[in-house]
């Protein structure tokens, strides 16, 4: 919208400061005394000006405008977009985390093998769900530039509490004690589970080996799995909607990993591994 508005404002100007300098071209030109036929030929010409400037400014006020408009329309339906998965998220987390309470009740109350495994796979897909709307609430969050909560947190505390979360995941933690981080708890968090859902659903890993590494007043988080890998071209991982395969996902995961590490004044690479995928996250380190 901003944009489209200053190509407007700077667009009439360079009109009308064409059209201004024209007029008064012609203008100067009439004024010297030359004979009649002449006069005549110039006053056509200064008439052709004025109605050729005139035609070039409206299309270029009717063209403006135009773009003005659109980009307004193209706005305004963005924001209703992220309004509509901002509301839906919210409403769908209550029921989603009943039915998670709910199933796990049923777990630990079942004592029948079979009925045991159905319950599980159910647990597995609803958490996949809770995960997946989870990205969309993170997505909405960014489309209309939400600010995170930041706080300074330990980051061995912070990164053996989230190794708890995934039972699905053997969790090998290197931390050192006492560094400090200033970051939003819940979004790195997500950014955890959206990498270690990467792990498990594309890379078919079952360990995790987390290396947290200080060096020149940054944090480093290097995630390596011992999973499939991935071939192709990291540049286009954190693109979203952008398929890399048939089996592979939408990208918003890695997408929202990378948007939300940029609001937490860190970066995000992908190492060269020779077995495994290697992803890093880095946070300035907090004195």
């Amino acid at each position: 919208m901003f944009f489209s508005l200053a190509w407007l404002f700077l667009t009439l100007s360079l009109g009308v400061w064409w059209w201004i300098l024209g007029f008064r071209q012609a203008k100067t030109i009439s004024e010297i005394s030359i004979s009649e036929a002449r006069q005549v030929e110039l006053d056509r010409v200064n008439r052709m000006l004025k109605l050729e400037g005139s035609f070039f400014l409206s299309m270029l006020t009717l063209g403006g405008v135009t773009l003005a408009v659109l980009s307004y329309r193209d706005h305004k339906r963005s924001k209703l977009i992220s309004d509509f998965f901002s509301t839906v998220t919210h409403e769908m987390k209550t029921p989603i985390a009943s039915l998670q309470l709910q199933i796990e009740v049923l777990l630990e109350n079942t004592k029948e093998l079979e009925l045991k495994k159905k319950l599980e796979k159910i647990w597995k897909e609803n958490q996949r769900i809770e995960s997946q709307m989870g990205n969309a609430f993170y997505l909405a969050s960014l489309m209309q530039g939400e600010s995170l909560y930041l706080e300074t947190l330990t980051v061995s505390d912070l990164c053996e509490s989230y190794s708890h979360h995934e039972p699905d995941l053997h969790w090998n933690v290197l931390v050192p004690k006492e560094t400090k981080v200033y970051v939003d708890k819940k979004a790195f968090f997500a950014m955890l589970k959206n990498l270690s859902e990467n792990a498990k659903r594309h890379g078919k890993a079952k360990t995790i080996k987390l290396t947290v590494e200080k060096s020149k007043g940054e944090i480093s988080f290097l995630l390596e799995d011992d999973g499939n890998g991935f071939i192709g071209n990291k540049k286009n991982l954190t693109l979203p909607f952008l398929r890399h395969s048939k089996t592979s996902g939408s990208g918003i995961g890695l997408y929202i990993v990378k948007k939300l590490i940029e609001k937490m004044n860190g970066s995000l690479e992908f190492p060269n591994s020779l077995s495994g995928f290697q992803v890093k996250l880095i946070l300035k380190e907090v004195p």
